[in-house]
């Protein structure tokens, strides 16, 4: 189970990474109405996308290590990709922040 919430993070971070990067045009969905708990939920988000991150990188090195095919090239891709998705994911989430009342 423990890689199990890693990995599900990833690929929420990687699907809004990509939506990013691959932004069709099309209108968007409305945002939810704001609430009183969107500030708590923005940190949760961040340290889920920081522990996302981590446990990506992480699987990435212990796969290397169990199968040295093709690497370094396979692990540089796959950190290239998670960081792509990072910084994708950290501009979503500034946005809302940017949305929050004062």
């Amino acid at each position: 189970m423990k890689i199990v919430y890693p990995i599900a993070a990833v690929l929420t971070v990687a699907a809004i990474g990509w939506a990013a990067v691959f932004d069709t045009g099309e209108s968007e969905p409305l945002p939810p109405a704001l609430s009183p708990y969107d500030k708590h939920i923005i940190e949760m988000d961040r340290e889920a996308l920081d522990e996302a991150y981590r446990g990506q990188v992480m699987h990435l090195f212990a796969t290397w290590m169990r199968d040295a095919t093709g690497q370094p090239g396979r692990a540089i891709v796959g950190v290239a990709n998670a960081r792509l998705a990072y910084i994708e994911a950290m501009k979503a989430i500034e946005r809302r922040e940017k949305e929050l009342p004062p």
